[in-house]
């Protein structure tokens, strides 16, 4: 069994023994009081037979009634989530074997702890008190009827007017004595909790409570008082009888006490109680199964269907989608911010909620190209100012793949995306219209065939121009070829890429490459020496080249552009492939990925940054114009280094400490009180944020100054305080320097040899 399930169940054996005390009180009380009305008219025997059977009844009614016949731990947990919301509704997971994950893990361990801390302030339902009364009941009833049957009637009136005699005879005390103190606590009305009565003075209350202190005392009424953090102190006012009552609204931690002066002007201090405030938190939100960033395209579907569950621990009072719309680009872009209601539910309430809402893209007014930003927002019903919560901004990018944008790197004077898109696109719209075709029974099969043929040349074509920019060796067939020597070298060299490809696939496109001359002299055609002629010109893009003795390495490209422009010319390989064999529809899905490959290309040169909308805070009315530099800061007050000391008080009572704990009878003399005094004001700074962890120190140091601790509990006392102050004192940070070796030679001379003889 887990640490966490022997926590739980430690609880749930608590809470069964609280049950089965209040089960055994009724059930002796109820058997009492059989007993006493058995005995009075029949005989003894009977009597305790009767009470046994009653007894063991009350016993199994009670039993079933409260429902203890097969008690998880799992009813604990439903409790322990209802009652205690610091526990954040996850106690289940202590219970959980399965494997989880990393959230989960790190919610599990801090429920834990949480768990921990309050295991000993956790309070069950139960009625001990009416047990408690019913057993009394029940011995007074039988102790009576047994003494009226073997006595008088006249006695055992006599005896019970005695009883009651005792009752009224007795007189209020003259001395004045804090006989009751209750504490209510009434949450803030949004969070419907019950107002809860309690005599505990410590306090664990939710933000925005409101806290009534009622004191009773005996005798004449005190001059009361309370301390809050021991700076805020109210003078109680006339009392209403001997009772005296304050409320008051806790918004933050801290701590109190309360001192009352009787008639001889005494003061009697109480002890310091912690005063723990329990957060409302902020609403959470959790958007499912939808990515933060996703690009759709015109074919897909344009709904994003949002699902988010939205919690509270008090409830939520309201929650809404901020979306913006991004249209344009570079300068000219444009936003729209709209305000999208949930359709279900259309009001947001109680503490957890699961809220949907369908977007229509197009509905919203997005185009290709444009942007839709949004994100949730929500709020809980906190009272005057809510909590909020948002989530992160989801981005939905709708694809235009009808524009693409020439780019030209600006520190190259060529234009390295010529407007080759459109011959992949025409290759792909053709054989989309050539299966159309197919399928209405509108081209017979020879035409079909040759068509395809002809789509398979001109992919042909699209792939040896981009070869060109790989350093790909051109092949027969495409752009002009120089002819082989022989007698005729007149004759011109005809362009088959004229012939069968688009017009627009010239060779020369955009100055990609040098002009190559269509016809030249015979002499100079057939240079067999491959030799740089003088007066030839150089060729104009080698000095834009990367030329590293490899033909695959002469591009214009970066690497990354490189890369998927190799993987576009493996790709059109396979569609020429289907398309020479009849196949246009195997072909597409390769054309459609080719053409995304060609799209990337061309935009690996921009770079530009989103544009969102910016809130600037609001300006402060009073401090315009003002001329107010207090707070602007230069170089200089950034790097200056302070060298104050922290909590002198503080570390001047830990030496006074020391040398106390150093005597056998430590008493405190006058300049001693006064350094603890005001090492104690410095702690009680430091407890206002932690009461729980500096109260106990407190009230020991209280006690000390005061001399209300025993000589033999006085350095159980200062020890406790010494290591409070160490808690408060921050690290110091250690500057660094050379060690020093104490030993001398011949010392470490002998720590090695020891070393050595060891086995």
């Amino acid at each position: 069994m887990s640490k966490e399930q022997q926590l739980i169940n430690k609880i749930k054996n608590k809470y069964l023994l609280l049950r089965g005390i209040e089960i055994t009180l009724f059930a002796l009380g109820v058997a009492c009081m059989v007993f006493a009305i058995t005995h009075y008219f029949v005989s003894p025997a009977i009597a305790w037979t009767a009470a046994l059977i009653t007894g063991v009844t009350t016993v199994a009614t009670l039993f079933f009634r409260l429902n203890l016949y097969g008690f998880t731990e799992s009813r604990i947990t439903t409790y322990l989530n209802h009652h205690y919301p610091q526990l954040e509704a996850s106690t289940d997971l202590l219970l959980n074997n399965d494997p989880l994950s990393t959230l989960q893990h790190l919610q599990k361990s801090t429920v834990y702890q949480k768990l921990q801390s309050i295991e000993n302030t956790i309070r069950f339902p139960h009625r001990l008190l009416l047990a408690s009364l019913v057993l009394v009941t029940g011995i007074l009833a039988g102790y009576v009827a047994m003494q009226l049957k073997s006595n008088h009637s006249a006695a055992g009136s006599v005896r019970e007017n005695t009883l009651g005699g005792d009752a009224d005879n007795k007189e209020n005390p003259v001395i004045t004595a804090l006989s009751k103190t209750t504490v209510t606590v009434t949450p803030p009305a949004y969070t419907q909790k019950a107002t809860i009565t309690s005599s505990s003075l410590s306090l664990k209350v939710i933000e925005g409570s409101t806290v009534k202190w009622n004191f009773t005392f005996d005798g004449p009424p005190p001059r009361l008082s309370m301390i809050f953090s021991g700076k805020d102190s109210v003078q109680f006012k006339t009392p209403s009888g001997n009772s005296f009552t304050y409320q008051r609204t806790f918004t933050e931690n801290g701590f109190y006490q309360y001192v009352w002066k009787d008639q001889s002007g005494a003061a009697h201090p109480s002890d310091y109680y912690p005063i723990e405030i329990i957060k409302d938190e902020a609403p959470r939100i959790a958007v499912d199964h939808l990515a933060q960033f996703v690009e759709l395209k015109l074919t897909d579907r344009l709904v994003i269907d949002l699902k988010a569950t939205l919690s509270d621990d008090f409830g939520l009072s309201d929650s809404h989608i901020i979306a913006t719309v991004s249209k344009g680009s570079g300068e000219s872009v444009k936003f729209r911010e709209e305000t999208l209601r949930f359709t279900s539910p259309s009001v947001i309430t109680g503490k957890v909620q699961q809220a949907t809402r369908a977007m229509d893209l197009l509905k919203l007014g997005l185009e290709p190209g444009d942007e839709l930003y949004f994100y949730i927002e929500a709020m809980d019903n906190k009272t005057p100012l809510a909590n909020k919560a948002r989530t992160e901004t989801f981005f939905i990018a709708l694809q235009d793949t009808a524009s693409y944008e020439m780019v030209e790197d600006a520190g190259l004077g060529v234009d390295l995306m010529p407007e080759y898109f459109r011959s992949q696109r025409q290759i792909i719209m053709d054989s989309e219209k050539l299966l159309e075709d197919r399928k209405a029974k509108k081209i017979s099969k020879e035409d079909f065939n040759s068509k395809s043929n002809e789509l398979g040349y001109d992919q042909k074509v699209l792939r040896l121009r981009y070869g060109q920019f790989m350093g790909e060796e051109a092949e027969s067939g495409i752009g002009i070829q120089s002819a082989p020597p022989d007698e005729d070298h007149d004759e011109k060299i005809e362009d088959v890429a004229k012939k069968f490809g688009h017009t627009h696939d010239t060779e020369n496109e955009h100055n990609l490459v040098a002009d190559k001359k269509s016809i030249a002299p015979a002499e100079k055609q057939h240079d067999h020496d491959h030799t740089e002629k003088e007066g030839d010109e150089k060729n104009p893009m080698a000095a834009f080249m990367h030329n590293h003795d490899s033909e695959e390495e002469a591009t214009f490209f970066q690497q990354s552009v490189k890369t998927k422009l190799k993987a576009a010319l493996t790709l059109m390989w396979d569609a020429e492939l289907y398309l020479r064999m009849y196949q246009p529809d195997k072909s597409l899905p390769y054309q459609y990925k080719i053409l995304k490959l060609l799209k990337e290309i061309s935009n690996d040169s921009r770079v530009y940054v989103h544009r969102s909308g910016f809130d600037a805070p609001p300006l402060k009315e009073e401090k315009r114009l003002s001329g107010d530099l207090a707070e602007v800061k230069n170089s200089f007050n950034s790097n200056k280094s302070t060298t104050a000391i922290s909590y002198p008080a503080i570390r001047e009572a830990l030496t006074t400490i020391e040398s106390l704990l150093l005597k056998k009878n430590p008493v405190l003399t006058s300049s001693e009180q006064t350094i603890l005094q005001k090492a104690g004001n410095e702690l009680a700074g430091v407890a206002i944020a932690q009461p729980v962890v500096y109260i106990k120190s407190l009230s020991a140091l209280k006690s000390i100054l005061t001399n209300e601790v025993a000589p033999e509990n006085r350095k159980a006392s200062l020890i406790t305080i010494r290591n409070s102050f160490w808690k408060v004192l921050p690290p110091e940070a250690t500057s660094p320097s050379a060690t020093r070796n104490t030993l001398h030679p011949f010392d470490q001379q002998f720590l090695k040899q020891l070393e050595k003889g060891k086995p």
